[in-house]
């Protein structure tokens, strides 16, 4: 098992239960973990400790996923963090829209528990 303690993520989703299952797996590798429900959390804790990586739920209250990443992007001290879009209403079409919006990985929930930090790692590297 590959070891990844010098990273960090930061899950921002809305359902606890999703949350749940990805937090042990990233632990696992030794991956430091932090969770926010909303963008305007997931911000201030990113401006506050900037993780390696955020796992972005797409469809989030108030300000969704799409515009967590436009303003991570727009603000200098988050613009460099990868972020790794991830939602239950996946299409091809949504897949190539998280491509091009600047997502660095796009997976669809449920995922795949037994691939999941083996394809983190291949597209974040």
């Amino acid at each position: 098992m590959t070891d990844l303690s010098g990273w960090s993520a930061m899950i921002v989703e809305d359902d606890p239960d999703a949350a749940e299952v990805l937090a042990p797996l990233l632990q696992q590798y030794h991956i430091s973990v932090s969770m926010a429900a909303t963008g305007e959390d997931a911000l201030l804790q990113m401006r506050e400790q900037p993780p390696t990586f955020a796992i972005i739920d797409l469809h989030l209250p108030e300000m969704d996923g799409w515009q967590l990443l436009e303003t991570m992007r727009s603000d200098p001290a988050l613009s460099n963090i990868s972020a790794v879009a991830m939602t239950a209403f996946h299409s091809a079409q949504v897949a190539e829209a998280a491509y091009q919006a600047g997502f660095a990985a796009f997976f669809a929930k449920p995922i795949n528990a037994f691939k999941f930090v083996d394809d983190l790692v291949n597209a974040l590297s």
